[in-house]
C-alpha cells in the first residue's frame, strides 16, 4: 500500500527456463524484457504462470539478484524512494562472499532485504546475513555501514500469519530511518 504505482519488479533465480540447459540465477518472472508486474495479484499470477515454464535448479546464488536490484536503484530517477527486496528461498546459499559484498554495497543505498526461508534446509548462513549479532564484513575487510537484512524462517510462523507479517517487517522501520539519517536526509529537507 506504500508503493505509489503498484508496479513491482519480480525476479526469479535458481531455475532452468523452458528448454535451456543452463540454470539462470536471475530472470524476469514475466519471461519478457519487462520485470514489472501490476499489483500483488499480478505478482501471484506471474509466479503461478512461470511455474509451468521452469524447473527449479541449484545451487542457490543470491548475488545476481541483489546486483540486479542495486543496478535498478542506481538507474532510478528518484533517489528518495526506498526499496525492499524480498527473497523466498528453500536452500543454502552457495555464493556467500559475493552476497556479503553485494549487501555491503547495497547498505549504502535505500534498500532493505527480507529473506524468507521456506522448508527445512540449513539456514545458518541466512542468520549470518541477518547480521543482528555481528555486522557483515566484505571481502576487502570493510564493515557494512548498516544492517539491511531480515531473515525469517517461514516454518516458525506458518500457522500464524499475523506473527509472520510482524517478523518479516520488524526491522524495516529502523532500517529506513537509519539509511536516511546516515545520509542526512530528513523530512524537513524535502521540498
Amino acid at each position: 500500500q506504500y508503493d505509489y504505482d503498484q508496479l513491482f519488479p519480480v525476479y526469479g533465480f535458481g531455475a532452468k527456463i523452458r528448454d535451456e540447459t543452463q540454470a539462470s540465477m536471475c530472470f524476469n518472472v514475466t519471461l519478457t524484457e519487462n520485470a514489472y508486474v501490476n499489483g500483488i495479484e499480478g505478482v501471484l499470477n506471474e509466479y503461478h504462470n512461470v511455474l509451468n515454464n521452469l524447473t527449479f535448479y541449484g545451487p542457490t546464488y543470491f548475488a545476481p539478484i541483489i546486483r540486479t536490484v542495486i543496478n535498478d536503484i542506481r538507474e532510478e530517477a528518484n533517489s528518495l524512494n526506498y526499496h525492499i527486496l524480498m527473497i523466498l528461498t528453500d536452500g543454502v546459499i552457495n555464493d556467500m562472499n559475493m552476497t556479503i559484498d553485494c549487501l555491503c554495497e547495497g547498505a549504502k543505498l535505500p534498500l532493505s532485504v527480507i529473506i524468507i526461508g521456506i522448508g527445512k534446509a540449513d539456514f545458518s548462513n541466512m542468520v549470518v546475513l541477518d547480521a543482528d549479532d555481528d555486522p557483515l564484513v566484505d571481502s576487502r575487510g570493510n564493515t557494512c555501514v548498516r544492517d539491511l537484512v531480515q531473515f525469517v524462517p517461514f516454518n516458525d510462523y506458518r500457522n500464524d500469519p499475523k506473527e509472520l507479517a510482524k517478523q518479516v517487517l520488524e526491522e524495516i522501520p529502523r532500517q529506513i530511518v537509519e539509511f536516511y539519517a546516515q545520509n542526512n536526509i530528513y523530512p524537513d529537507n524535502i521540498s
